[in-house]
């Protein structure tokens, strides 16, 4: 091959993957400079506060559909609760914020109105759980889970928005809904593992911040704020 050719087909491919990096406008996180990495699937990265531990994973998803994170952002969740206090596991407590300073919250892969075939339900978790009580509202999708007894009330105007903007999309496939972290109640010595769902983020979008309050169960105070920062890309 001439030095000519190699030089155009070299071109060829510079443009063509320059064109396909161009096309993408939705955001990859990853950890920021300043956040404390951790080993495993993915991207983590982790926090402590008040003896409980957080771990966010992003680009850990690997099942249907396979170009999930070109419709919403899926963010993998661990959660080690290593303190002395119960902690309310609830979507409206876990959001991300950009440098900008747009709130974007998680969107419940859970239709609570709607009917659930036997295919969304999960007989046996994907991950682990323990000393973990799922939400009374959501025991339809978590047959054997042990369900909390105490108050845990389902808030309608936060989950209607989120599943009008699914239908949109096409989405939550049932790999999405057996894999999500669900809504409970975290016992001290109790683990909980899963993933949540996020609106797409422009890849201007800068610093991200994924925050957790982390609340007591039995007081329903604060206890704290979780914050692991990633990059958007």
């Amino acid at each position: 091959m001439s030095i000519n050719k190699l030089v155009f087909l070299t071109s060829g491919i510079a443009a063509v993957l320059g064109a396909t990096a161009c096309a993408r406008t939705e955001a990859r996180l990853t950890p920021a400079p300043t956040a404390t990495v951790v080993p495993g699937p993915g991207k983590g990265a982790s926090a402590n506060v008040a003896g409980v531990q957080v771990v966010a994973r992003t680009g850990a998803w690997q099942w249907t559909p396979r170009d999930l994170e070109t419709k919403v952002t899926p963010i993998l969740i661990e959660l080690q609760n290593n303190g002395d206090t119960p902690i309310q596991v609830r979507y409206n407590d876990l959001s991300l914020t950009d440098s900008q300073g747009h709130h974007f919250s998680v969107m419940p892969p859970y239709d609570i109105e709607g009917t659930v075939s036997v295919a969304y339900e999960v007989g046996s978790p994907y991950y682990g759980f323990s000393r973990f009580a799922v939400a009374p509202y959501l025991r339809r999708w978590y047959p054997r889970f042990s369900l909390y007894d105490g108050a845990f009330a389902y808030d309608s105007r936060y989950y209607s928005p989120y599943m009008t903007r699914y239908r949109e999309i096409a989405l939550p496939t049932v790999d999405m809904v057996q894999r999500a972290l669900p809504e409970g109640v975290l016992s001290p010595g109790g683990r909980a593992m899963g993933f949540i769902y996020f609106e797409t983020l422009d890849r201007d979008a800068g610093t991200v911040t994924l925050s957790m309050d982390l609340i007591d169960t039995r007081s329903g105070e604060s206890i704290g704020t979780a914050r692991i920062p990633f990059v958007a890309h």
